[in-house]
């Protein structure tokens, strides 16, 4: 009854914005929250959308192109990169400007190379605790720069980075410690914006809360746990040559709002209340997918649009290598492998889903597209738990069937269904999986003082390079880093530093190759799946493009002047 009386509510609010759509240039999306947009510190996807509303990094994605490939974008060209592959200078736009705001006097102000600079140190600041320091982390001099910045009092950022320095005004210079053949997809991050230090020194720790941003819009108001709402910026220097009286065009207001809520969320898309669903949730799926992934025709008439896309965000089930039971016992967890029933798990997931072979999607160039050694194969699993020295499940030690842990972050109903499925799948040879629910905090701390001997977890690339996924096996990368198995692998560490340093191509892709025949045999995950979106879309919304990367990218979508 409460939830029921709970959705009226929230029909009887929203509805009343509906009568509006004759000339409605708003677009709007729901999202669980929004905690920042300070560009050193958010690291999730819908804060980093909302910092790429407002602010311009120096390169950015061609919105049309497949295979991606990057453009100017603050940046007036692409880098000129010297022979040696490590000194990026870039010349930036001469119409790139913060928008007017008080820490300027009311005024608008050019962005200059001093931006660049000032905002790049923050992430590299001590005392700011950014969650970015890897993008800047090979940069010649920010390692001393962290260090001097861990003193007590104000950080000093007059403190020299030999690496990083601004020529002029309109001139940026990058050297690197060594070459880094991914450096330029790192200059799309949202954390390699341009940060004004007047915006910070003018509103200190409420300086989350207002960014001063060079991007398509701006904050207009943020009310917490209800909506954000953004303006388009006329003086967006993108903005020229676009026919804003043609009968399709840029949104003039942007809401994100707040509903934590999956069946919340479905149902306002289905009063017309949001022009946008990212994910469909999966009790939804039948519903709106017919058995041939196609779009349920009420739907349809009712103006929603289906994009089915591959992504780069890749789950898995990590095994611990510093578990005595796990981590020293390689045929255990092949076994592991090659007890997961893929098929019945993509089932549960009702086609959203897709099979790993590899520690990355298979739509990456660089992936292995041979089949998996330890795929789903009943026989094969219990061959290899005798050769881990537990014949049908038994433990030595014991007498009694093999127990495992898992950690999982989050009680939902869908979490823990998924769990126990994969305890049945276990469950045929011989082993019992038993489940510990923590918060997503607990997790990580379970995690990160190496406690969890198996975890659920997920990465989403970065960028479209293999580099963003074999990162997670570096030894130097063990916790708190990203390798949060604790694999270690001096061959894997070497053949890494010499894909991202080398100009071959094809001896980057052989390394490539290699890294990933040699985790294919450590079996450090078990290899869960990589996800589809199944993105529903208002037909009001036109030049919408599926992207891996799409923050900000509601600046290439348009709206029909015409929808009612």
């Amino acid at each position: 009854m409460k939830k029921t009386l709970r959705l009226l509510v929230l029909l009887l609010v929203f509805i009343p914005a509906m009568l509006l759509r004759a000339e409605d240039l708003t677009f709007r999306r729901a999202i669980a929250a929004l905690n920042t947009i300070d560009p050193a510190i958010g690291g999730d996807q819908i804060t980093g959308s909302s910092i790429m509303l407002t602010y311009e990094t120096l390169l950015a994605y061609d919105y049309e192109a497949r295979p991606y490939k990057l453009i100017p974008a603050a940046a007036e060209a692409m880098p000129e990169i010297s022979e040696d592959r490590k000194v990026y200078t870039i010349r930036l736009r001469d119409d790139s400007w913060f928008i007017d705001d008080p820490c300027f006097g009311g005024k608008r102000r050019k962005v200059t190379a001093h931006d660049f600079v000032y905002g790049w140190k923050r992430l590299a600041d001590a005392k700011v605790g950014s969650s970015g320091g890897w993008v800047i982390s090979r940069i010649k001099g920010i390692k001393e720069f962290t260090e001097a910045s861990k003193g007590n009092g104000p950080t000093d950022y007059d403190f020299p980075v030999e690496g990083l320095r601004a020529l002029d005004d309109r001139t940026l210079r990058i050297e690197l410690t060594e070459p880094f053949n991914q450096f330029l997809w790192y200059l799309t991050t949202s954390y390699m914006v341009p940060v004004a230090k007047e915006a910070v020194d003018y509103y200190g720790k409420a300086f989350p809360e207002h960014p001063v941003g060079n991007g398509p819009y701006r904050l207009r108001n943020w009310w917490r746990n209800y909506e954000v709402v953004f303006d388009r910026n006329p003086e967006w220097h993108g903005w020229k040559g676009v026919d804003f009286e043609g009968e399709t065009v840029p949104f003039e207001t942007i809401r994100y709002l707040i509903v934590r809520e999956a069946t919340t969320q479905w149902l306002m898309l289905l009063t017309g209340q949001l022009d946008f669903l990212e994910q469909i949730d999966r009790n939804n799926m039948d519903i709106a997918i017919d058995p041939e992934l196609g779009l349920n025709p009420d739907l349809i008439r009712r103006g929603i649009r289906l994009h089915i896309s591959p992504t780069l965000k890749v789950y898995y089930l990590g095994l611990s290598m510093d578990d005595p039971v796990l981590g020293t016992n390689r045929y255990l967890r092949q076994a592991l492998n090659a007890a997961f029933d893929s098929p019945r798990w993509i089932d549960y997931y009702r086609g959203r889903v897709e099979p790993l072979h590899s520690v990355m999607p298979p739509h990456l160039d660089e992936t292995l597209k041979s089949p998996f050694p330890y795929a789903f194969d009943l026989e094969k699993a219990r061959e290899l738990m005798t050769l881990a020295g537990y014949p049908n499940g038994i433990d030595p030690a014991t007498g009694k069937r093999l127990q495992l842990t898992v950690e999982i972050g989050s009680a939902t109903q869908d979490t823990r269904e998924s769990m126990e499925l994969l305890a049945s799948f276990l469950s045929r040879i011989g082993i019992d999986l038993n489940i510990s629910v923590n918060t997503w905090q607990g997790l990580m701390d379970r995690i990160q003082s190496r406690r969890a001997q198996m975890f659920m977890m997920g990465w989403i690339g970065d960028y479209p390079d293999a580099e963003t996924f074999t990162q997670l096996f570096l030894s130097r990368n063990r916790t708190p880093g990203p390798n949060h198995v604790d694999y270690v692998n001096p061959k894997v560490d070497a053949l890494y530093d010499k894909a991202v340093s080398s100009p071959d191509p094809e001896t980057v892709r052989k390394c490539w190759a290699e890294i990933q025949e040699i985790l294919r045999e450590d079996c450090p995950w078990l290899l869960l799946h990589y996800a589809l979106d199944f993105t529903l879309v208002n037909e009001r919304i036109v030049n919408y493009k599926p992207h891996a990367f799409p923050y900000g990218m509601e600046k290439d979508w348009r709206v029909r002047r015409s929808a009612k």
